[in-house]
């Protein structure tokens, strides 16, 4: 009881704030454990022999503990290290990924604006091609008053050159000029025509033409008449052939049983002829024996 009151009063001073309070209160039963072996004389020896061995096991571990306790401040540095480096590098990576969202965003809006584009540049095109085969026509028939005018200044200057001679190099100049005019009016169609039978072509090469598909379908009707002809002949020789096999066998049937018939007969009359020659000499015998 003495011991146990003094457990309770030495705990009782040792404060649970200070730095060392755990080291206290080993303290505290260490001295009581030191008076426990004073007390027990007879297992003195084996009592402190135990102190002695728990105590160089707190100093190992101890010691233990100094030399990890740099390991574990390092530890936790390298894990806050660890941790700031994943935390800046998700900064990084969501900043990057709201830039690569912001970037497909804008891409979609280049996109959207290049289709408004490419159909606002589709309906321009439209309509200058429109624009264009109006403006043709336009220089086609141009074109065409140019040489009903060209022909009939033609016709007018011939007919003024017949009365003033000195104006022929001025007429002449103008024909030429209104001459090259209406050649290359006559190149440019001879090149849109030119062009025109090249699409004809590329659209219909491999169509054929109306007057070989008439010749073929003519041939076509013969042949198919010939075949009918051909098979109906096929057909009577066949019947014919049909015919003449069953006379065939008809008569190998009937020259069976004819030479059957034959065999019979033949046989009939050579056993009447034994008959007939063993009855003579039948009689031959008896004569004989008679004149005896």
């Amino acid at each position: 009881m003495h011991l146990e009151s003094y457990v309770n009063k030495e705990l009782h001073t040792i404060s649970p704030q200070e730095p060392k309070y755990q080291e206290l209160k080993l303290q505290v039963y260490r001295d009581i454990f030191g008076c426990l072996i004073k007390e027990f004389k007879t297992y003195q020896p084996v009592l402190s022999a135990i102190k002695k061995e728990y105590e160089n096991t707190l100093a190992y571990q101890q010691d233990l503990i100094r030399e990890l306790e740099p390991l574990r401040s390092h530890l936790r540095l390298a894990r806050e290290e660890c941790e700031r480096k994943v935390q800046a590098r998700w900064g990084e990576e969501q900043a990057e990924i709201g830039a690569l969202k912001r970037e497909k965003q804008q891409l979609q809006r280049d996109v959207e604006a290049m289709r408004e584009k490419e159909k606002a540049t589709q309906e321009v095109v439209e309509r200058l091609q429109y624009e264009l085969s109006n403006q043709y026509l336009q220089y086609r028939e141009e074109r065409d008053a140019r040489n009903l005018l060209i022909g009939q200044l033609s016709y007018l200057t011939s007919a003024s050159v017949k009365e003033h001679p000195a104006d022929e190099n001025t007429g002449e100049a103008k024909d030429s000029v209104e001459l090259e005019l209406a050649l290359k009016v006559c190149r440019k169609d001879l090149t849109k025509a030119q062009e025109e039978l090249n699409r004809m072509k590329a659209e219909y090469w491999d169509v054929v033409p109306q007057r070989n598909w008439d010749t073929l379908e003519r041939t076509h009707k013969q042949t198919l008449l010939q075949l009918k002809m051909l098979q109906a002949d096929f057909n009577q020789l066949k019947s014919e052939h049909d015919t003449l096999l069953e006379l065939h066998e008809k008569s190998d049937m009937q020259a069976e049983t004819l030479d059957s018939t034959t065999v019979q007969i033949d046989a009939s009359v050579s056993e009447g002829e034994s008959h007939i020659q063993s009855s003579q000499c039948e009689s031959g015998t008896l004569t004989v024996q008679e004149s005896r």
